[in-house]
């Protein structure tokens, strides 16, 4: 899913010369656009997969060069591509570079089927969610018999608001074939609807289907740290956290999973160390974000401010060229609607959540986002119907709960909503700090 590093000393200088030009010729009439392999660096560039990730993208890219256009060969490297992005973050890049390998297999032969699962996966991670449904569909016309399309399938749906049709897509999928990729989408679902202790256990079998080490392990193990984490057992969250460190070091991921166990216990100097490591490994916004967090909790407001604004300046950037090209960046409205609400420009949250939760109106995170950034304009009675949407799967995520009682409480239903703020503080009695503290004032007694 992302491109990989891997024929005599001639071959070597040619393959050296494509790369500084920055394209390789496919044919002898036309070339196509390349990419090269980025080099890692640091934390990133001592991961288990690495060397073996650069031998495959240089063994790929001097067999295209022996044989042009060969549609195998351009799959597999768009592949490493993709994988790359997902191991880098560096999405935008590989995305656009996978895609142009994937368009040009496409138009040699519209009806193939692995060009064609790769396409809708790539539009899936731009968010690109109804697009990317459409083409999985295309897809899915031609092989009914593969676990893949199934697990694009489910992708899409969860994120359009489909749940009911994920679940099917989901069924299907695990009966193809049972594995991490199937579990993984199985604990989501049961997550979704509410079942905590199902989740658990289907993410168990993903972690105990997967590699220790691999991105792909120790990102469901990711998940099992996060259920942990809200149904009120942050020790077994640190210990998932810590065995991905031992398996995968500097897991970037990993090391914001401790931040939050810090932020726990309320030790934010070591939460800033695990947040300001894992962001130096990987720009990922989620790091920013919770870093700017806990720097205005340690009373250091100016680096909490440069850490926002180096935020809101990436996501807007990666949203204005999704907007230029769609082959390239993410539609980051949901992002966008978050970081603005902290930033209290409630103008600018109302304006990307409207967008975002039009873009997928039956989408239950979409929903929440759009009725919490009403709340916070005074107006819970325009948020109440929106809320309801995003508790109707039953989820028991404790935040959700937590703002949809406020919600409801400012609406005119105390029982209710104060029913749904305890329920929220039971199963993670350490939530956010200022989402905490509104929450408690609201219980009587």
């Amino acid at each position: 899913m992302k491109p990989t590093l891997r024929n005599t000393l001639y071959g070597a200088l040619v393959l050296f010369c494509l790369l500084a030009a920055g394209f390789i010729f496919l044919n002898g009439k036309s070339k196509t656009p390349f990419y090269e392999l980025k080099e890692r660096t640091g934390a990133l560039a001592a991961a288990p997969e690495w060397a073996a990730t650069k031998a495959r993208v240089t063994k790929l890219m001097a067999d295209l060069n022996a044989k042009p256009g060969d549609a195998k060969l351009t799959l597999q490297l768009s592949k490493e591509f993709m994988q790359e992005g997902r191991a880098t973050g560096d999405f935008s890049y590989y995305n656009k570079a996978a895609l142009d390998l994937i368009d040009g297999v496409l138009a040699k032969d519209a009806k193939n089927f692995e060009a064609i699962c790769l396409k809708a996966m790539v539009y899936l991670s731009q968010h690109r969610f109804a697009e990317g449904k459409e083409i999985a569909l295309a897809g899915l016309q031609l092989n009914p018999y593969n676990a893949f399309i199934y697990g694009l399938l489910v992708d899409a749906n969860v994120e359009l608001g489909n749940y009911a049709e994920a679940v099917q897509m989901c069924d299907k999928m695990v009966g193809v074939r049972p594995d991490i990729r199937s579990y993984s989408r199985v604990s989501y679902l049961r997550e979704i609807h509410g079942d905590t202790p199902g989740a658990i256990e289907a993410i168990k079998l993903a972690v105990a289907a997967g590699y220790p080490g691999y991105e792909d392990t120790e990102w469901a193990r990711m998940v099992l740290a996060h259920l942990y984490e809200d149904t009120g057992a942050p020790e077994l969250a640190e210990l998932q956290y810590k065995t991905a460190l031992q398996e995968r070091p500097d897991y970037p991921f990993a090391l914001a999973g401790l931040a939050r166990i810090a932020r726990f216990k309320k030790d934010y100097p070591t939460a800033i160390r695990h947040l300001e490591r894992a962001k130096d490994i990987m720009s990922d916004a989620s790091f920013f974000e919770e870093l700017a967090e806990v720097y205005r909790l340690n009373q250091e407001s100016d680096k909490a401010d440069e850490c926002t604004r180096v935020t809101l300046n990436a996501l807007l950037a990666d949203h204005l060229t999704a907007s230029k090209d769609k082959n390239m960046g993410h539609f980051s409205d949901m992002e966008l609607a978050t970081l603005y609400l902290k930033t209290n420009e409630l103008d600018k949250a109302l304006e990307h959540a409207r967008i975002e939760q039009q873009r997928r109106p039956e989408n239950i995170d979409a929903c929440e986002t759009l009725a919490w950034v009403l709340y916070r304009q005074g107006k819970a009675t325009e948020a109440l119907p929106l809320i309801r949407t995003a508790l109707r799967t039953q989820s028991q995520k404790p935040e959700r709960l937590v703002r949809a009682g406020l919600i409801q409480v400012a609406a005119g239903q105390p029982a209710e909503g104060q029913a749904l703020i305890q329920q929220g503080l039971r199963l993670k009695p350490y939530l956010d700090e200022a989402l905490a503290a509104e929450a408690y004032s609201k219980i009587k007694g």
